[in-house]
């Protein structure tokens, strides 16, 4: 059975654009929309595998070392119970966001990054099918966030850039779409962003609020423009268009 052959990679080392380790966050805390009854939407099958299984797959094809933080939500022990029993061999922990009706992004972030004393993060979206070919566009000589040149259903925040094609400012209504995929390449960047979602103002904000602080900082964030789209599968109608494009 081949149905889902669209969305693999072949295996292949990891990427040597990344000196070290790299933790990558997947915020999945939320339920789909119109998605309840389907649980997490990191566990949605696309053809055999599930949406969670194609990301750990791309992770373990672009980097040499990593670990993995998932932050759940919605029906976390589906998830606890996932990993534990398709992937107890990977590098991969999950942290709960027990307040996930009452928070925001910036909350899912904040729990991630205090689970891990590593200065390389990417950090995503966990509804995101990502793959390798938009996750080798990182690097790790400064830190950036991607920019999709089609956006898809589901992205709505775009982002302002200077003349160096650096961000300055997130919000609705541009056409420059963020990816919802983020690198901080350092530990100054790292513990800066980590400050500014530890602030209980924060907790009930989104992460693209966060990085507009970050800028505000004087961090610098590149803009990536990524050629090829993520998909997003947060509602019932991405869901099944993915499944009838896997098949």
């Amino acid at each position: 059975m081949r149905r889902n052959q669209r969305f693999i990679t072949s295996p292949q080392s990891g990427s040597e654009t990344v000196d070290g380790m790299v933790t990558v966050i997947l915020l999945s805390e939320n339920p789909g929309h119109r998605m309840k009854s389907y649980g997490p939407p990191a566990l949605v099958r696309l053809g055999e595998l599930s949406l969670l299984d194609m990301q750990i797959h791309t992770i373990k094809s672009c980097f040499k070392s990593f670990e993995i933080i998932i932050c759940s939500g919605f029906d976390s022990e589906k998830i606890i119970k996932h990993v534990k029993t398709h992937h107890s061999k990977i590098p991969i922990r999950v942290v709960e966001n027990q307040i996930y009706q009452n928070s925001n992004s910036c909350e899912s972030a904040r729990l991630c990054i205090n689970n891990t004393t590593n200065d390389k993060i990417l950090l995503c979206n966990g509804d995101l099918l990502i793959k390798n070919e938009t996750i080798s566009l990182i690097n790790d000589s400064h830190s950036c966030v991607l920019v999709e040149k089609s956006p898809t259903q589901g992205m709505e925040i775009g982002v302002t850039c200077n003349k160096k094609d650096e961000a300055e400012n997130f919000c609705f209504g541009i056409s420059n779409v963020w990816s919802e995929i983020t690198f901080l390449n350092s530990r100054e960047t790292v513990e800066s962003f980590r400050k500014i979602v530890s602030s209980v103002d924060y907790k009930n904000k989104f992460v693209f609020e966060a990085l507009n602080d970050l800028i505000k900082t004087r961090h610098k964030l590149k803009i990536i423009e990524n050629e090829t789209p993520v998909i997003k599968i947060d509602n019932i109608k991405t869901y099944h268009n993915t499944v009838r494009e896997s098949s």
